[in-house]
């Protein structure tokens, strides 16, 4: 049990290592990571308004951050994890 913990706690960091540096990471692992690991988002490519739609539709399921943090992420998600529009 405790090897299983220890893997589950090494892939959890290694997969935050994942994200580039830069303005929103900070953001991204507070709000995101709060409820799921970044591989659910760095594997995909979405346009800006894409990434707003999915953003929206985790506060529906209960993500939360202030508008600020909210945009920051959109923008972060956008630089490093988007698709030309």
């Amino acid at each position: 049990m405790k090897l299983l913990v220890f893997l589950f706690v090494t892939f959890a960091l290694a997969a935050q290592d994942q994200l580039p540096e830069g303005p929103g990471k900070k953001e991204v692992e507070k709000v995101c990571n709060d409820c799921h690991g970044p591989e659910n988002y760095t594997k995909k490519k979405h346009t800006k308004d894409e990434w707003e739609k999915v953003i929206q539709d985790m506060v529906e399921k209960g993500a939360t951050g202030s508008d600020k943090e909210l945009d920051t992420i959109v923008a972060y998600l956008t630089k490093y994890f988007g698709k030309p529009e």
